[in-house]
């Protein structure tokens, strides 16, 4: 980060006072927002800078092209805030990491939060906002804006209006804004101007031309009043001003009167938003054979008053006026065009040096060298991995073009890491594929450890393969010793996830303790020991061991920087509480990871989305679960990837098919759903291919449950394969429900029984739960004195005494599991609020169903209903 961007301008000697602006400012101090909205040049960032001299409690924010990155913007006007108000910007530190993939309605949200805890008056200044082409960036502020924070204050410095519908923010009283006709000089200002700066041989007429040609445009009068200083210098004392407000052709005319080096010195100068001494010397050196310095070069533009605007406070850095350095930089590449990319890049190399990196790539960029940037990205890798912001070596990548991170080594080996972090599997493979066709066995033993790392990893949770897996990873660790977070603590994790598949758990978890004991609790190969040995258990189904190392794993990271693992922690966290269906902790640990968005792995934060949906559905919470689902939705229309968006439509038809409604999402289900592959089942809460299957047992022709009770078969073993047990209870209750549709009520009852064992040594209530809420005749196939009636009585269940109608049959029985139900109880005398209360949800659900009842039977009134349920006796089972 450069800091000098959250410097206020300094004010010097030659700045004109405004007092009557600064009071009109000053008496609208307590709206959202003030704009001044005018062209370059108008002394907009002076004005406000003036006003701001005695006052506190502000941040300036200038604004460049850099900023139109959303993180990165977030990052800057985090920093801003803290400089106003450190309480300000407590909790914020880490935004610009957590919001890079993420739906920015949430991040919104969470800064309004902040801002509206403040305790003290904090103004906020945007100069240059004008460059801000990103819309969720006009998003966020229009919502601060809009949402009245007592105690926060914008100010807009611009060149142009910003999409901040004005309209509305007048009509409300919400601004107040300064334009070029409230900012430029009269004939008044003109002559204090001519005062301030010693100026007494000018006469009215000539102060009345100065007024008419300038039109009180402050930059075209000072360079007016610069143009005619040079004429004096020639001897033209008496002449009039009659020089144009051309601000081109008043600097040429400059120029023609300075020294050609020193007037160089400047246009190169232009080529920096921002600069030093130390900077400019270092780029000097290298476009001049005897320059002078820099310390000269500035004392001269300080004598001339050159629109040299410092940007620190200790007049280290500074800037020129920003319409006389985009005319010096015209000039430049005008005269000068074959030497601009060179200068860039020095420029780049400077910042690179002093580990200014952002800039660095920047300029690199700039001069089109995009060789250096790569460079500088592979630098300072290591460095940003270790502290596991893989999203920063995104942002980077994604300035390099596609065809030339193809044939660098480094690049591609980065790329890889994002693409299994943002879950883009079929980049994923074709990075792989590019990496073997530009040579990789003849590249160095890192890079080959590194690339066989990879390798191992989508032979792992991609394209199973664990002896393959097993083989790179163990490999690449003989190639390259690391004990680094992102590469050698990564590496046994998913090494230890290869053994487990190969039913080595014993190993897998030993070689993991291993590592856990040789390392200092505080250090990152500890804590990825802990968080390798949560996957294992997970893929174990062992959800007790993994509950307690999640919990270490937690507690370990909570005071440092590691978010990855956080976000990691959170999550477990919430998978384990949603399969023990513990509601409060569930909704807790995975609303915890929403705060992690962008920080690990995009799939297992879209899983955290499903798991608050799926656990607020099984709870009837509508509003909730609508919340969840459109998060879901919104997010992956964003990402543009048909993964993502088949996962979302997973998740809703799965909430459709709790709410009785499964019927309408079979033909989604029809679509593909023999296509099985254990690399989708992981650990997931929500198992696309899972969610078919479901839809189907339930919903499906007598050939369909034919073939997907086979199918589940297949899927067991495929799984078992693997020694994934993590969905072996939904499987084994799915088999069961399918051969009760069936009419095998014994093979039925036999699978129930042991869904139920194994749900009870795990206390994996969340499957039990959900198959009750979809088909709860299920239950009656259990014996009253069996001993796992004491599962089903601890979760409400009570086999016993259940009265439902029985289970959907194919084409003939026409009603959902949860219609029969209402039918059942209108049935037995119950109106529509003692149905709602009976099956917990509102009365209109109720009228909803009935609706939906008397469509399907062809009647219009209850009697009818109940009527063709009785002569249907033998379809439906009424008991």
């Amino acid at each position: 980060m450069l800091r000098t961007k959250l410097n206020r301008p300094t004010n010097t000697a030659d700045h004109l006072e405004r007092p009557h602006l600064v009071e009109l400012l000053e008496k609208n101090r307590h709206l959202p927002l003030i704009l001044v909205s005018a062209p370059a040049g108008y002394g907009k960032s002076i004005l406000i800078s003036q006003w701001l001299e005695q006052k506190n409690n502000f941040g300036w924010l200038s604004i460049d092209e850099s900023m139109n990155d959303a993180p990165t913007f977030v990052k800057y006007f985090t920093e801003g805030l803290s400089i106003a108000c450190a309480a300000a910007a407590s909790g914020l530190k880490n935004w610009e990491q957590e919001n890079y993939f993420l739906k920015w309605e949430a991040i919104i949200d969470k800064v309004i939060n902040k801002l509206n805890e403040l305790k003290e008056p904090v103004r906020l200044i945007l100069d240059d906002y004008h460059l801000i082409r990103n819309q969720e960036i006009h998003e966020l502020i229009s919502a601060i804006i809009n949402e009245d924070i007592t105690n926060f204050h914008l100010v807009i410095i611009t060149r142009r209006d910003p999409p901040l519908r004005l309209r509305g923010l007048r009509l409300y009283h919400k601004m107040f804004e300064l334009r070029a006709h409230d900012l430029k000089f009269d004939e008044n200002d003109i002559r204090k101007l001519l005062a301030k700066e010693r100026i007494v041989d000018f006469s009215d007429e000539e102060l009345s031309d100065l007024y008419e040609q300038s039109e009180g445009w402050v930059l075209a009068i000072r360079i007016m009043l610069a143009a005619r200083s040079f004429q004096m210098l020639e001897g033209n004392k008496g002449k009039s001003l009659t020089l144009s407000n051309d601000l081109d052709d008043l600097l040429v005319h400059i120029s023609d009167k300075l020294d050609p080096k020193f007037f160089r010195q400047l246009q190169i100068c232009s080529l920096c938003d921002q600069f030093s001494e130390e900077l400019i010397d270092s780029v000097f050196s290298h476009a001049f054979q005897d320059s002078d310095s820099a310390a000269i070069l500035l004392k001269k533009l300080r004598d001339l008053n050159f629109f040299l605007i410092p940007t620190s406070e200790d007049g280290t850095w500074y800037r020129f006026h920003h319409l006389i350095r985009d005319i010096l930089k015209r000039q430049l590449e005008k005269n000068e065009p074959e030497t601009i990319n060179q200068l860039y890049i020095k420029i780049s190399k400077w910042f690179s040096g002093k580990n200014i990196v952002d800039e660095a790539i920047r300029y690199a960029i700039k001069g089109n060298d995009y060789a250096l940037a790569s460079r500088q990205i592979i630098s300072h890798r290591e460095s940003i991995l270790e502290k596991g912001q893989w999203w920063v070596l995104q942002r980077w990548l994604n300035n390099i073009p596609r065809q030339i991170r193809n044939t660098n080594i480094d690049l591609l080996l980065m790329e890889l890491l994002v693409c299994e972090e943002t879950w883009r599997i079929r980049d994923f493979s074709s990075i792989l594929e590019i990496l073997e066709s530009v040579g990789i066995e003849n590249s160095n033993d890192k890079n080959i450890s590194l690339y066989l790392f990879h390798l191992g990893y989508f032979l792992t949770y991609i394209n199973p393969n664990p002896k393959k897996a097993t083989e790179s990873l163990e490999r690449s660790k003989a190639l390259f010793h690391d004990d680094s977070y992102m590469f050698g603590g990564r590496r046994e994790l998913i090494l230890a996830s290869s053994r487990q598949m190969l039913g080595l758990t014993a190993l897998a978890l030993q070689s993991l303790e291993e590592i856990r004991q040789k390392f200092d609790p505080s250090s990152q190969l500890h804590i990825r020991a802990i968080h390798g040995k949560v996957l294992v258990h997970l893929h174990s189904g062992n959800l007790e061991a993994a509950n307690s190392d999640s919990n270490k794993l937690l507690f370990l990271v909570q005071d440092s920087e590691l978010q990855y693992a956080k976000g990691w922690g959170s999550y477990f966290l919430g998978n384990i509480a949603f399969q023990w269906y513990n509601e409060y902790e569930a909704i807790h640990s995975l609303k915890g990871v929403l705060a992690f968005e962008g920080l690990f792995n995009l799939r297992v934060y879209f899983d955290a989305l499903a798991g608050l949906a799926l656990i607020s559905s099984l709870q009837e919470d509508q509003e909730a679960t609508a919340l969840f689902l459109e998060q879901m939705c919104q997010l992956a229309l964003k990402l543009k990837d048909t993964n993502f968006q088949n996962y979302c439509r997973s998740v809703q038809a799965r909430v459709n098919w709790h709410a009785g409604q499964g019927d309408k999402e079979l033909g989604w289900a029809e679509a593909d759903w023999v296509k099985q592959h254990p690399s989708s089942y992981l650990f997931l809460i929500d198992v696309p291919e899972l969610t078919k299957l479901r839809i189907v047992v339930s919903h499906g022709s007598r050939a369909q449950v034919e073939e997907a009770v086979a199918m589940l078969k297949e899927v067991e073993a495929m799984l078992e394969s693997v020694h994934n047990h993590y969905q072996q209870i939904d499987l084994v209750l799915l088999r069961a429900m399918g051969y009760l549709r069936l009419g095998e009520k014994e093979r039925a009852a036999k699978y129930l029984t042991e869904a139920l064992i194994l749900a009870d040594k795990n206390d994996m209530v969340r499957p039990v739960v959900e198959v009750n809420r979809v088909m709860p005749d299920l239950f009656n196939l259990i014996a009253k004195t069996d001993a796992h009636n004491r599962l089903l009585s601890r979760i409400g269940i009570d086999s016993s005494s259940q009265k439902f109608l029985s289970v959907p049959t194919f084409k003939d029985n026409r009603l959902t599991t949860r219609e029969q139900k209402v039918v059942e109880l209108i049935a037995k005398g119950l109106q529509n609020k003692e149905v709602a209360d009976q099956l917990h949800i509102s009365t209109v659900t109720v009228k909803s169903h009935l609706t939906n009842i008397f469509k399907k039977l062809g009647v219009s009134n209850r009697t009818s209903m109940l009527r063709i349920i009785q002569d249907q006796r033998p379809l439906f089972k009424i008991q």
